[in-house]
Order: C-alpha cells, then structure tokens, then sequence
C-alpha cells in the first residue's frame, strides 16, 4: 500500500506477471478502493499483488478484503491455500479479511446478505465477462456491487482478467 515511482508503475503496467492480470494491476494503480471481492483465491498470489498495488481512500486507513474459495476442499487440481493459511496472509498483508469456505454459488448469496457492496470484485473463473447474468454471480451482482464498483473475471479459472462492463446490466437482469 505504498506509492508507487515511475519506474515500479511501468514495470506493473507493462511488464508484470502473469500478464493476464495487467488490466486489474493497471486498476489497482490508479483507482483508490476501500474493500475487495475476490473470488478463487487459490495459492495467494494475486492477494499478496493486490497489496503491493492497492491505493486506499483518504477516510480508509485498513483494505476490506472479502475473500471466497473452497480452500482446502477444492478438487481442480490447482494449488490452494487452506484457510487458515489465506486468514494468516491476510493479517501479515494487513487486510481486514473475512474468509468464506464454499463453492460460488453456495457463497455468494452468503456474501450478498451479510457483507454488502465491494469497490472492487474480482471472479476467477465462473463469469463470462460477455454476459454477466450468465452463470453463479449473475443473480447477486447487483448486490454485490455500487455504481463505482469494478469487476474482473474470467470465464475459466487462471485465465486472462477482462472488466466486466456493467452498462445495461438492469435491463438484463429485468427480462
């Protein structure tokens, strides 16, 4: 959580791995978010980025950070972090965690009702960035989401981050 030179801005925009995740590192520079959303959060990696790269607002002093995963449940052959493990890095990267074990579609009306709207969401896999009221979230973005709130995701899990546009996302979800 700490400004960034000219030279550290290039490297993150430009140069950074995995290059999958430089729109939401260009994201995380140059837009201050009090609280994140982060959906497969797998072996921490992009939560350590998130707090080398996060720009807080003047009236927060402490990043909200809302994470969800099947923790050491999880049966895609990726590496997770147990939740233990993701709670310790939260406390060592100085987040305001709060950690829920599940799969998507059984956490996310979890998250929806007892925390709220996040600046910044960020969906590993399980959203098509097209057609956002496709798949598990769809139902609940608006819950979970502000009118200044930002979504990445990923149709697959690891893949290339997209924003997510939200334009026209009370129409569609209307019909």
């Amino acid at each position: 959580m700490v400004r960034l030179n000219w030279f550290q801005r290039f490297y993150w925009e430009r140069l950074a791995k995995p290059a999958s995740d430089r729109e939401l590192f260009r994201h995380l520079i140059s837009t201050p978010i009090a609280s994140v959303l982060e959906i497969g959060i797998g072996a921490g990696d992009r939560m350590r980025r998130i707090a080398k790269l996060v720009r807080l607002p003047n009236e927060s002093n402490q990043l909200r950070y809302i994470g969800v995963d099947s923790f050491e449940s999880a049966v895609d052959g990726r590496v997770h972090l147990t939740l233990r493990q993701t709670h310790q890095l939260a406390l060592q990267l100085g987040f305001k965690a709060t950690l829920m074990p599940g799969e998507i579609s059984s956490t996310i009306p979890r998250v929806a009702s007892k925390i709220g709207a996040c600046d910044l969401v960020i969906v590993d896999g399980g959203i098509d960035p097209v057609n956002v009221v496709s798949g598990p979230i769809g139902p609940w973005v608006r819950h979970i989401t502000h009118s200044s709130s930002t979504i990445f995701g990923c149709a697959e899990p690891g893949g290339t981050l997209r924003r997510v546009s939200l334009s026209g996302m009370a129409s569609k979800s209307a019909a």
